[in-house]
């Protein structure tokens, strides 16, 4: 059976001779996002191309090992005390999954929800015992430049974790907080494949959340958090996601963990979870990218 450390190894030797890729043309055409950001600069996307590649190489190493092979019903042969024939044990088998320690917080403004996705991380990244905050959130917004633009875009939140991170006994040595553009990079016509991939690397791999901007539950959409049960204007939403739930399937078996801060701006405070495929869709109307 392949350990962690094994896996670690795989995945280093796959990156030494990965490519990546130029992303493959969606297979339908898709509409552009509800609020564009400015263009990745060519050092970031580098950046950006390096985390996917070892997110691929991870998912590599793991497909290798097996560690994706599960039957939600294993049946094991047992023998009896008798000369009869060997009973049938049926054993439950575990689900693949992984989650990380983090609490929500509730953001104390109505536009610090970037602050309070960046407190989850940094207490997280401090191993913060449970109640206690590293940074306040209105020192994280200054990182963030939030009261500056009354809002938080993937470069500022990118920017706000670094500050909040750096040094931290659980981040790690060679960590680089990065935005990412959510691409469907093998021509399926849909992106949760893509994202359940980088969720599993970023938590089990890396062992660090990631941060989500959505549209949290706008009326025109198919999908919403759960956290916002209720239909609401909202410019964009962050989220951290902490945790994963079993394998990709194309369906809404593979899940997302997350933690939400929104619970007096129309949504709630705490952890949920969603279909990874919802996520990529709500992903997909908003911005397009998430930071890891």
């Amino acid at each position: 059976m392949h350990t962690r450390r094994t896996i670690a190894a795989m995945v280093t030797a796959a990156l030494l001779s990965t490519i990546v890729a130029a992303p493959a043309a969606a297979a339908k055409p898709v509409k552009p996002p509800s609020q564009a950001e400015r263009p990745l600069t060519p050092q970031e996307q580098a950046a950006s191309d390096r985390k996917i590649a070892a997110s691929d190489a991870y998912a590599a190493a793991l497909a290798s090992s097996g560690a994706d092979l599960v039957s939600l019903a294993c049946v094991t042969p047992q023998a009896t005390t008798t000369d009869a024939a060997p009973e049938e044990t049926t054993l439950s088998c575990g689900v693949p999954q992984d989650f990380l320690p983090v609490e929500a917080r509730d953001q104390v403004f109505g536009h610090y929800c970037g602050p309070a996705v960046g407190q989850v991380i940094a207490n997280y990244s401090w191993a913060m015992a449970s109640g206690a905050n590293k940074y306040t959130q209105g020192k994280i917004a200054g990182w963030m430049g939030t009261d500056v633009t009354g809002q938080t875009d993937a470069h500022s939140l990118e920017d706000g974790l670094e500050a909040a991170t750096i040094k931290a006994p659980r981040r790690p040595s060679n960590w680089d907080w990065v935005v990412t553009d959510l691409r469907d990079r093998d021509g399926d016509g849909a992106t949760g494949d893509e994202l359940h991939s980088y969720v599993r690397s970023n938590v089990s791999y890396s062992n660090m959340p990631m941060a989500i901007p959505v549209k949290p539950h706008d009326r025109a959409s198919l999908y919403n958090l759960p956290s916002w049960p209720v239909p609401v204007a909202s410019p964009g939403h962050w989220i951290a996601a902490y945790g994963w739930y079993s394998t990709w399937n194309g369906g809404d078996t593979a899940r997302t963990y997350y933690t939400d801060s929104s619970r007096d701006e129309g949504g709630a405070t705490g952890k949920y979870w969603l279909p990874t495929r919802h996520l990529a869709a709500l992903i997909g109307e908003h911005t397009r990218r998430f930071v890891w």
